[in-house]
């Protein structure tokens, strides 16, 4: 596939970390934790998103679970981690979700557990959009709600966060 634009760069990379993601499970047959950064907008290696990125890391490393493999990568696409865990997936997502939703940067964390069958498990209650508390996808959608707006929210979460160390 030609990476002539945004989007082609975006698709040829959700393939790469797919076709990674299954090599995993074959070679270990156990859950797997793909990491990845919600910021909106083309910039995915922004200061803030690597700054989260860091902190999902720590969070994930915190959790003290018995690690087949781990692969961490940062391309013009985003940060993103995938791990390969001695734990049932429904576990896995549990304690993910944990971290998505109690952590002050949860939000701006996306921990997609995929099982040995090699199902996505779904969080039980959609993604809420940053500035408003709707469904996050319906918003994204319809672009209620201006990059800018998005971006300058994140970087004053991520602010705040760091003042409360």
């Amino acid at each position: 596939m030609k990476c002539d634009n945004w989007l082609n760069k975006v698709l040829l990379n959700k393939e790469q970390r797919q076709t990674k993601q299954r090599e995993l499970l074959e070679k270990f047959n156990s859950p797997i934790l793909s990491l990845s950064i919600n910021i909106p907008g083309a910039k995915k290696d922004s200061e803030d998103a690597k700054y989260i990125y860091e902190i999902a890391l720590q969070q994930i490393a915190n959790l003290q679970l018995k690690e087949y493999q781990k692969i961490l990568t940062c391309k013009d696409t985003g940060y993103e981690a995938l791990f390969c865990f001695n734990i049932d997936a429904k576990e896995l997502k549990t304690l993910t979700c944990k971290i998505e939703e109690d952590h002050p940067l949860g939000r701006f964390m996306d921990m997609d557990v995929i099982d040995t069958n090699r199902q996505i498990l779904s969080r039980k209650n959609p993604r809420k959009c940053y500035l408003c508390e709707e469904n996050a996808k319906i918003y994204a959608r319809a672009q209620r709600h201006t990059l800018e707006e998005l971006e300058n929210f994140i970087s004053q979460k991520v602010h705040d966060y760091k003042l409360s160390l």
